[in-house]
């Protein structure tokens, strides 16, 4: 995959896809009940935005109610897939997609859906609770809040992507925090999100993903399992040695501490000479400016 740049017109739709997508996860949030399932919750997120014009999927919903916020007592990858394709291959786990754990009042939620609009897509990670959240759950939602000015500020000073993954680790570990998004596809804090192909063809659930993102990301998963030296691919490298190069990228940073974890997911534009948020209007963002935190300015 080579460097990406994005028309004003282009990021447009990749805004209005991400603001489709967070006003879904809100939306949602207002429905969630005792008693309704992961898997319940994560229809619902798909037909709010089917009904809005989503017809695509860059992945379908992902919810995760209380203890498993924090993927706790997730089984390994079985080594053979391990072997084959590196812990790119977690989310195709069943234990990664959303089954029947049913919410009870005060669990956490992370409800993460990535939906294609306009010929934008999106990836985006909400976290929110049932009712009023517990202390550890609140508080690990606004231990994230210093995330996203280090997460830019490294990434305009065109750190590698060795370098920042450390310190992000570092700052977790140092904070009392386990690092969750180690756990997800390629141990990665970031991939790409770009010109999905194939959106003229038909589409379907492949594991939570779809065809089109499956063929976006092959490239990326057939280096892994070939032993190749992919060294401008979809996902994030915690080991290169290269800066985070041109293109949008789609951060989630996910922490977790006790029995609760918590995320957030946006994206990120990083041109030839800057980097900056697509957009500061997000409900994480309005959680933490609630509670006394406000985002530092971007330029």
């Amino acid at each position: 995959m080579t460097r990406e740049l994005f028309t004003d017109e282009e990021l447009a739709a990749f805004k209005a896809a991400q603001r489709l997508a967070f006003d879904a996860v809100v939306s949602i949030e207002t429905e969630l009940h005792e008693g309704i399932t992961e898997q319940q919750a994560a229809v619902k997120l798909e037909r709010w935005l089917r009904a809005r014009g989503v017809s695509h999927f860059f992945h379908y919903g992902f919810v995760w109610f209380g203890d498993r916020t924090r993927f706790l007592d997730f089984p390994p990858i079985p080594r053979r897939v391990r072997d084959l394709f590196g812990t790119k291959a977690a989310h195709f786990s069943g234990h990664y997609r959303p089954g029947g754990r049913r919410l009870k009042q005060g669990d956490a939620v992370i409800l993460d859906i990535g939906p294609i609009y306009q010929r934008g897509a999106a990836d985006i990670g909400y976290s929110c609770s049932l009712g009023r959240p517990t202390e550890e759950f609140h508080e690990t939602r606004m231990a994230l809040a210093p995330y996203r000015h280090m997460i830019l500020d490294m990434v305009k000073n065109g750190e590698t992507q060795s370098k920042i993954d450390k310190e992000i680790d570092d700052y977790t570990k140092d904070h009392g925090y386990l690092n969750i998004h180690s756990r997800y596809p390629g141990s990665a804090i970031a991939h790409r999100v770009g010109r999905v192909p194939g959106l003229r063809l038909p589409t379907f659930n492949v594991k939570g993903f779809s065809p089109q993102t499956v063929g976006y990301l092959a490239g990326d998963v057939l280096g892994s399992a070939l032993r190749l030296d992919v060294r401008s691919a979809p996902f994030w490298k915690p080991k290169s040695d290269r800066p985070c190069e041109p293109g949008l990228w789609a951060f989630e940073p996910h922490i977790g501490r006790g029995d609760v974890g918590a995320k957030w997911g946006e994206v990120l534009v990083v041109t030839e000479d800057t980097a900056y948020w697509l957009d500061d209007d997000l409900p994480h963002v309005r959680y933490w400016a609630d509670h006394g935190v406000h985002p530092a300015p971007q330029h």
